[in-house]
């Protein structure tokens, strides 16, 4: 059975295979700030906090980026990615106006199937094809160690359940 989100308590059916705790994160490769392709390789050796949302223009989505990106400046060996189908000039754009430097933005605009094989992406109402907000977090082996969607897409994600996974 599909996982499930709202938008104003409207619901919206997501990917059913969001990764298992324990399980290694899937393969993806996704483009950066420069236009260059950038893999879960790339993140080797780091713990990792990934943050999916449907897109930066939104008033929860900016609060998140800036609220993990201070996060960020306090987690050793840990690499906060954020990744949405944003274009890499937007993200940008956005990153230096609010001056945040802790974390990375990668965009979908090439490798989409991530966000079927990560199981995030919204499959009905208006914003199908986007994914869901969801926040991962895996250790230094790519193992997942955390998974929450946030079951209303106006609503945060729960930052201290991440990173209480963090500090054990």
């Amino acid at each position: 059975m599909p996982n499930a989100t709202a938008l104003l308590d409207d619901p919206i059916l997501v990917e059913d295979e969001l990764p298992r705790l324990g399980q290694t994160l899937p393969f993806f490769q996704l483009v950066n700030h420069a236009l260059e392709d950038v893999s879960l390789e790339a993140f080797r050796g780091q713990r990792k906090i990934l943050h999916f949302f449907p897109g930066i223009d939104t008033a929860t989505s900016a609060n998140s980026v800036r609220i993990l990106d201070r996060l960020g400046t306090t987690l050793e060996n840990t690499v906060i990615v954020h990744i949405s189908p944003d274009l890499p000039f937007t993200m940008t754009r956005f990153l230096t106006v609010e001056n945040l430097s802790a974390s990375i933005h990668l965009s979908t605009m090439r490798g989409r199937d991530m966000l079927k094989n990560y199981g995030v992406l919204m499959i009905t109402s208006k914003l199908a094809g986007l994914p869901a907000r969801v926040l991962m977090v895996a250790d230094e082996n790519d193992q997942v160690l955390h998974v929450e969607l946030v079951k209303e897409l106006t609503s945060e994600p729960d930052y201290d359940a991440a990173l209480a996974v963090l500090q054990n």
